[in-house]
């Protein structure tokens, strides 16, 4: 009877944790409390589910799972070093423990209509925010509070940073999803979506970063119709496409002059407030740190306090972070921690390759040309729901497939 008992709760728990992980799909670009419980439901599942050999030997024999073990475990050992006080280490381990999910959704094994499932979540949470965001440009209703968002710059539940990043790779999804739609209402319908995702990123909202990781899936996409040469074919699309916005979108043409502007008006000793000069400033005094520090870097959590060395004399403001995660990990934990966030995109790219299904794949290798082009700009693995986003779906695509059951994407 216990043993019948026991049976039925590991069932149980393995069912819910599909379902969690679907639920999640939904809430991450939308609501950030809701992320929180179901992360909190995914861990209770996942250890009240048992099969801890099984769990253990998925892990090891999964190379992106073993990656972002090994990224963690670097950039914990960093805590021990540095000279950040014990709540900034403790602070930075906990933003990187997400990493963990990986290995936790690999040990899991989550099937394909599971992974299937997740996906139409987060396309449905992206339809949302994009109908909104267009009701928004109108200017038919008011925006969350404490967003700086409005007509012109019509994000909805996120900052337009992360609003164009995750809309980015939905405009990916839609249009994969309708390459794969069987009806024609579906491949009209995912299509005019996707579309209209790419519009949105590119003529009203107004994050810079959505603009790279758009023309970087877009490479993607022509390099895997059309192979090499596909990447001349993208070159000259991304070209009069994003001519076209610039003279169409006062928000595109906006952003951009501000770019060069700022570029060219940039002086390191200077403390400057546009976002632009901010970063470039931030980046500059990082790169110093890192020449102090190459080998292990300044700890894990001693950023902020190395940065303040580095900038009193000159008066500037102290930052958390440098608005680069590259930079980051490696002014953190050194030439180890930068070769180890690197191989575990290599791993990633690899793993893509081996895919059971070309859609499945191609949404692989999307999700690694999504976060790596935002590492360039944010901390897009220690920010909420980048993190959140781009480690659920890496335990997702790469937790492996059954080579006998054709994948539905």
């Amino acid at each position: 009877m216990i043993s019948v008992s026991l049976e039925r709760l590991q069932f149980e728990a393995r069912r819910a944790a599909g379902w969690t992980t679907t639920a999640l799909g939904f809430t991450i670009p939308i609501w950030v409390v809701a992320d929180s419980i179901l992360v909190g439901l995914l861990i209770v599942c996942w250890a009240a589910y048992g099969e801890w050999r099984e769990k253990f030997r998925r892990v090891a024999t999964n190379p992106v799972a073993v990656s972002a073990m090994l990224l963690f475990a670097w950039l914990l050992l960093g805590a021990l070093w540095g000279e950040g006080n014990f709540e900034e280490r403790a602070m930075w381990v906990k933003k990187y423990a997400y990493l963990l999910f990986i290995p936790l959704l690999v040990s899991i094994s989550i099937d394909d209509q599971e992974r299937y499932r997740a996906l139409l979540a987060l396309a449905a949470a992206l339809v949302v925010t994009l109908l909104l965001s267009l009701v928004l440009s109108a200017g038919f209703f008011i925006p969350k509070e404490g967003l700086t968002c409005d007509s012109h710059n019509p994000c909805v539940f996120k900052k337009h940073t992360t609003h164009n990043l995750l809309m980015g790779f939905g405009a990916l999804l839609f249009g994969v999803l309708a390459w794969k739609s069987s009806q024609r209402w579906g491949r009209w319908g995912w299509g005019v979506a996707a579309c209209l995702a790419a519009s949105n990123v590119l003529l009203m909202v107004q994050g810079r970063t959505g603009y790279v990781v758009l023309a970087g899936l877009a490479m993607l996409v022509f390099h895997a119709c059309l192979g090499w040469r596909g990447m001349m074919a993208a070159v000259l699309s991304l070209s009069v496409m994003f001519s076209m916005a610039y003279h169409v979108s006062a928000s595109f043409h906006d952003r951009i002059d501000l770019l060069a502007t700022g570029v060219m008006r940039w002086n390191p000793q200077m403390a400057t407030y546009d976002g632009v000069t901010e970063r470039m400033e931030f980046f500059y005094h990082t790169v110093e740190i890192i020449q102090d520090h190459p080998l292990m870097g300044v700890g894990t959590g001693g950023f902020a306090k190395a940065y303040a060395v580095r900038v009193q004399d000159l008066g500037l403001p102290v930052p958390t972070h440098p608005h680069n995660q590259y930079l980051l990990v490696m002014a953190q934990v050194g030439v180890v921690g930068i070769s180890l966030l690197l191989w575990l995109f290599v791993q990633q790219w690899r793993s893509a390759a081996v895919a059971v299904d070309a859609a499945a794949g191609l949404l692989a290798r999307g999700l690694v040309v999504t976060i790596a082009i935002g590492c360039l700009f944010q901390p897009a693995l220690t920010d909420h729901t980048e993190k959140l986003f781009y480690c659920l779906f890496s335990g997702l695509l790469f937790c492996g497939t059954n080579p006998q059951v054709e994948a539905k994407i």
